[in-house]
């Protein structure tokens, strides 16, 4: 074996930071998430995120870029020690604590080198500003091997100016320069993006309770370099995909709650250590109903899709966000809800990452598909000895729990009237509804629903198709629905989407001058055929479906006349139980 002559370094500085680099934050808002978490954590009650941009020639033509990012606060601000430190790798002041936003010591460090490769840190308590700084070329070219020592100096003149003047008694600063990981450069690009990841993220910081994460004023400052002035600014507000916060920042809301609490939320013990347990809080919300019949192509509609999923939230603070496998193709699953918080005294049984991005190893678990995973998961959580004994209990009971109670909000949903389509109806006839109504009406064919209309005036018909109309249609106005019913009044086959107990899939009603069939959405018909057409995104193919179905209401209409009408009650509810029993086959 060789000697060696000197020593060798456990660690090559460039090399640690350049893969550092690496450590994959999702995107700019979320690697400045860091910083903010870091402001929060030293009591700021201002927090502005400054972008300085400038114009600068692309391809032959002038663009106005991003040039560095800022995050200033008033917070305590740092020692000079602490300062001299704070961009050492592993340091931290709150290094393994389990009361708040950070513990890694990894977030300046980590988030800052994601995107520059230049991060200067300001800061001042009470008295004259200290500046450090890391500079990843010199690194490289070996002109900074150590941190260098701490310096007296002054803020950076034009984030002063951004900021109008107002800087705090004692606070820090942190500037990324040299740009290169950040994902857009045009600054309505980029503030477009961090306002809705950082509203989201921060939604309990930013709302007007203090119950869970004390309010911070947040916002969002461009400065444009050559004319010295602010070019944009935003107040944060909260992104709440409970939709229960106020104030709201999603649009067509004036600031209000959309949802309302599905249930009250509860608390889950979770054992995480033999004899020590921490709950877990579950809150669930559901759209309110006028909220739903704005319906899914609407401004809002819109938003709840962007907002469709699952937020874990450790210490006031969203750490993930996505549907875990508990969502499907059904559009409706945007009118629910759910947030999961925690603490981060169970950051090991939720995977938390060290960026703060994460939880790692839950997802719905199918009783079908995952059988050798949940047969795993039980046996450790039965043995206490196990590894991953309380792991596992959490994810098997927080699996029980979402899946009952998210299977229940959409329950409620889906009798709402509003179908699986929630898009906004504009008052005019379906076409298919249209055309199959105009061969209809071409037959002279006497009907048990003609002797039914004979009996009402022109006045009550149309009363009665604005009602139904009202309740298929709950997006339209009344005006809206008014001018439909009578743009339809003359139809004498239509369908409607009902629910009850049984295998009947279809029933019959009687609606101005129409026959109406009625689907039963609680049928194994609607389940294993009807919605997986509506769901297919197949308009041809649930246009066929709506015409047979409107073949047979014509066809019992017209029997109906010389035969008891009970006698077809019998037999569609005789027809609904062979086609539940026949379709089990399909399970098999």
């Amino acid at each position: 074996m060789n000697k060696q002559d000197k020593p060798v370094q456990i660690v090559d500085a460039y090399l640690a930071l350049n893969a550092l680099r690496q450590v994959g934050y999702r995107n700019t808002a979320t690697a400045v998430a860091e910083l903010v978490d870091n402001s929060i954590e030293a009591e700021a009650k201002k927090i502005t995120i400054v972008t300085l941009s400038a114009r600068e020639p692309v391809a032959k033509r002038t663009v106005y870029r991003v040039q560095k990012i800022a995050v200033l606060d008033d917070g305590q601000g740092m020692t000079p020690d602490e300062l001299g430190r704070c961009l050492s790798l592993g340091w931290g002041t709150r290094l393994d604590t389990r009361d708040g936003l950070g513990r890694f010591g990894f977030g300046l460090k980590g988030s800052s080198l994601s995107q520059a490769e230049l991060v200067e840190v300001y800061s001042w308590q009470n008295g004259s500003v200290n500046k450090t700084y890391l500079d990843l070329p010199e690194v490289k070219e070996g002109r900074q091997q150590y941190l260098k020592s701490v310096e007296e100096t002054d803020l950076p003149k034009e984030i002063v100016e951004a900021v109008g003047g107002k800087i705090g008694r004692s606070g820090t600063l942190v500037l990324w320069s040299k740009l290169d990981g950040v994902d857009f450069k045009r600054p309505s690009t980029l503030f477009s993006r961090m306002q809705e990841e950082l509203c989201r993220i921060y939604r309990h910081f930013l709302d007007d309770n203090d119950d869970y994460g004390r309010k911070r004023d947040v916002s969002l400052v461009d400065f444009d370099l050559d004319n010295n002035k602010v070019e944009a600014s935003h107040d944060l507000k909260p992104n709440d995909p409970l939709y229960l916060l106020e104030p709201s920042s999603c649009p067509d809301s004036d600031g209000k709650a959309t949802n309302v609490e599905f249930e009250k939320p509860y608390a889950i013990p979770v054992e995480y250590e033999p004899g020590k347990f921490s709950d877990i809080e579950i809150r669930l919300s559901i759209a309110k109903p006028e909220t739903q019949k704005m319906g899914g192509n609407s401004n809002l509609g819109k938003h709840y899709a962007r907002n469709t999923g699952i937020s874990f939230v450790r210490a006031g603070r969203e750490i993930d966000f996505g549907s875990f496998g508990f969502l499907d193709s059904d559009t409706r699953q945007r009118w629910w809800g759910v947030e999961v918080r925690f603490k981060p005294v169970l950051d090991e049984l939720f995977g938390v990452t060290n960026n703060k991005q994460h939880i790692r190893g839950f997802k719905k678990l199918d009783p079908k598909h995952d059988v050798e995973q949940i047969e795993a998961l039980n046996e450790a959580a039965e043995d206490p000895e196990n590894s991953g004994h309380y792991k596992s209990s959490l994810h098997l009971e927080l699996n029980r729990n979402l899946t009952v109670k998210i299977n229940a909000m959409l329950d409620l949903i889906k009798t709402r009237k509003e179908g699986s389509s929630a898009d906004p109806f504009k008052a005019k006839p379906d076409p298919v509804s249209e055309k199959v109504n105009k061969d209809v009406a071409e037959d002279h064919t006497e009907t048990s629903s003609d002797k039914e209309a004979e009996a009402k005036s022109e006045q009550e018909k149309l009363a009665e198709r604005t009602k139904y109309v009202l309740e298929t249609r709950p997006e339209l106005s009344e005006e809206d629905a008014q001018a439909f019913a009578k743009a339809t009044i003359d139809y004498k086959v239509d369908l409607n989407k009902g629910s009850w107990p049984g295998t009947m899939f279809l029933d019959l009603q009687f609606v101005a001058n129409a026959a109406v069939g009625v689907i039963n959405t609680r049928s194994p018909y609607y389940e294993k055929l009807w919605r997986h057409v509506e769901d297919s995104g197949d308009d041809r193919a649930l246009s066929a479906l709506e015409v047979y179905t409107m073949a047979y209401v014509r066809t019992e209409d017209e029997f109906r006349k010389t035969l008891d009408g009970d006698t077809f009650e019998k037999f569609r509810d005789r027809w609904g139980y062979w086609v539940s029993k026949l379709l089990e086959n399909i399970d098999n």
